[in-house]
C-alpha cells in the first residue's frame, strides 16, 4: 500500500482513456438529440421511449457478454474493440438519414451494439494493463476521460442544435467525425497483452470443454458482487428521461443537451477521485455513499417534476434549479458506482475469464437497466414524472441496504 505514489498509471491506459473521451463525445452528440427526436418529431410517447431505451441498453449490455467470453477464448481484446467502433461508424449515417421510429431504432441499436462489443474488452483490458496497486485509479481515469468526453460531445450538441435551428440529421452527420479519431488512435497507441501472448495461451487451453471447464471456476465474491450490482442497477435508467425533465421544465430545446454535460462533468469531477480513495480505502463505504447520492438525486428530480410554484432564484425557477441540481447528482453517482463496480469485477474475476466477468456483469447490469428503464417510463406516463423517479429512489434504497447487510469481508477485501 505504501508504494502505491511510485506507482505509474500505464501509457496504454491513458490512450485507452482518450479513445473513450472520442468515442464517447460522439455516442452523447447523438443520445442528447435522438430523445428529442423520437418525441418532438416522430411523436413517440414516454412509455414507448422507456422500452427502446430499454431494449438498446439490453442489446449493448447482452453484446458485452458475447464480446467478453470471446476476448477470453481467442485472446484478442484490441480487435473485438475496433470492430466495435466500425459498427458504431456505420450507425451514424443511419441516424442521419432515418424517416421513422424504426430506422432511429436500427440506428441507435448498431450504435448500441457497437459500443457493447467496445465496452467489455476495453475494460478486460484496463485490467490487464493496470498494476495491482493502482486499479482503482486506472479505472477512475479511464472513466473520467470518457466523461469528459460526454461534456466535450453535449456542449458540440448545443452547439449544432443552435446554429442549425434543431437540424437533427446535421447533428447526427457531424457525430461520425470523432468515432472516426477514436477508431485512428486505438489502431495506432494501445496495446494489447494478451494478445501477444496469444500462442502460449491457445496451446494451453483453446477447447470450448476447458473453456468451460474454468467459467465453473468464477468464485463466490465474484458471484455476490453480481448479485449486489444487479440489485442497484433496477435502480438506474437512460438518460433520455434526464433530458425529458429539463423539457418538461421548459428549458428552450438548444439548451437541453446542457443537462448531459452538467452530468458529464459531476462524473468527471467525482471517477478519478473515488477511484484513487479505493485504492487506499474501503470500496465498501464508498458504495454505500453512491447508493445514498442516486437517492438524492432522484429525490430532486420528484420534488422538481412537483413543484409548479412561481418562486424564483435569479430569474430562475427553482423547479428547474432542483432538475439540474438532480442531473447534477446522477452525474455524481455514476462517478461513485460505475468505476468501483468494474474495479470490484477485476479484484474477484480471475486473470483468465476477466473479459467473461465483465460480460457477466454487463448482462446482468442490462437486465436490470432495462426494469428500470420500463418501470419508469410506464409510471412517467401511466402516472406521473415523480412515481418514475419514486421508483429508482427504491430501488437505490433496497441496494443500500443490501450492501450494508453484506458480509464486510466480501468487500473489504476486493483491493
Amino acid at each position: 500500500m505504501h508504494n502505491i505514489e511510485q506507482v505509474k498509471i500505464p501509457r496504454s491506459i491513458w490512450a485507452l482513456g482518450f479513445v473513450s473521451l472520442f468515442i464517447k463525445s460522439s455516442t452523447v452528440v447523438l443520445f442528447s438529440v435522438v430523445p428529442l427526436y423520437i418525441t418532438n418529431v416522430l411523436g413517440v410517447g414516454q412509455a414507448t421511449l422507456g422500452l427502446l431505451e430499454g431494449l438498446v441498453e439490453l442489446f449493448s449490455l447482452a453484446t458485452r457478454m458475447l464480446s467478453g467470453m470471446i476476448s477470453d477464448f481467442i485472446s484478442k481484446r484490441k480487435a473485438i474493440i475496433v470492430f466495435g467502433y466500425v459498427i458504431a461508424l456505420i450507425s451514424r449515417p443511419i441516424l442521419a438519414l432515418a424517416p421513422n421510429v424504426e430506422m432511429v431504432f436500427l440506428g441507435r441499436s448498431l450504435d448500441r451494439i457497437g459500443n457493447g462489443l467496445d465496452a467489455t474488452p476495453r475494460d478486460a483490458l484496463v485490467g490487464d494493463l493496470a498494476p495491482k496497486e493502482i486499479k482503482g485509479s486506472c479505472y477512475g481515469l479511464r472513466q473520467s476521460l470518457g466523461t469528459i468526453g460526454a461534456i466535450l460531445g453535449s456542449a458540440l450538441a448545443i452547439f449544432l442544435l443552435w446554429i442549425t435551428g434543431n437540424d437533427y440529421p446535421i447533428v447526427f452527420w457531424i457525430g461520425i467525425i470523432p468515432t472516426g479519431i477514436a477508431l485512428l488512435l486505438l489502431l495506432t497507441m494501445v496495446s494489447d497483452p494478451i494478445s501477444k501472448n496469444a500462442p502460449t495461451k491457445v496451446k494451453k487451453r483453446k477447447s470450448v470443454r476447458q473453456f468451460l471447464e474454468e467459467f465453473t471456476q468464477l468464485n463466490p465474491s465474484y458471484w455476490m458482487v453480481i448479485l449486489m450490482s444487479f440489485v442497484f442497477m433496477t435502480s438506474n435508467y437512460s438518460g433520455a428521461f434526464l433530458t425529458l425533465s429539463a423539457s418538461a421544465k421548459d428549458v428552450p430545446i438548444y439548451l437541453i443537451p446542457l443537462t448531459m454535460v452538467i452530468q458529464n462533468i459531476a462524473t468527471s469531477a467525482i471517477a478519478y477521485p473515488v477511484g484513487y480513495l479505493s485504492d487506499k480505502f474501503n470500496r465498501r463505504t464508498l458504495l454505500l455513499l453512491g447508493f445514498l447520492v442516486v437517492i438524492l438525486a432522484n429525490a430532486c428530480l420528484a420534488g422538481a417534476m412537483i413543484y409548479n410554484s412561481g418562486f424564483e432564484i435569479l430569474t430562475i425557477g427553482l423547479g428547474v434549479l432542483l432538475v439540474f441540481l438532480g442531473i447534477f447528482l446522477w452525474g455524481a453517482q455514476l462517478g461513485f458506482t460505475q468505476s468501483l463496480l468494474a474495479a470490484c469485477v477485476a479484484d474477484t474475476c480471475n486473470e483468465k475469464l476477466r473479459g467473461t466477468g465483465f460480460g457477466i456483469f454487463h448482462l446482468m447490469n442490462g437486465c436490470a437497466v432495462l426494469i428500470g428503464n420500463c418501470m419508469v417510463g410506464l409510471l412517467w406516463e401511466t402516472i406521473s414524472p415523480e412515481a418514475g423517479f419514486s421508483f429508482s429512489a427504491i430501488a437505490a434504497t433496497i441496494a443500500f441496504i443490501f450492501l450494508f447487510f453484506l458480509k464486510k469481508s466480501t468487500i473489504s477485501s476486493l483491493r
